[in-house]
């Protein structure tokens, strides 16, 4: 092997060395134990149960107070 090949391989293991170490840092802090939740039945269900549900009616009602499938005349 010449000289810039052996430089070569070397600066490429280091960059990718380099960007395995940032992706793994990345990956536990924000994907870490501390940033999880706790997935229970009755943490699901709070969540699921305290939506705003302001969102689905809008679709339902327009400002008018009149619903979607309503006749217009």
């Amino acid at each position: 092997m010449k000289k810039n090949d052996k430089k070569l391989i070397w600066e490429l293991s280091a960059v990718i060395g380099c960007k395995l170490a940032i992706i793994a840092a990345i990956c536990f802090v924000f994907f870490g134990p501390d940033t999880k939740t706790e997935q229970t039945p009755e943490a699901v269900s709070a969540g699921i149960l305290s939506r705003n549900t302001s969102t689905n009616t809008s679709l339902i009602n327009n400002e008018k107070g009149e619903g979607i499938c309503s006749q217009q005349n």
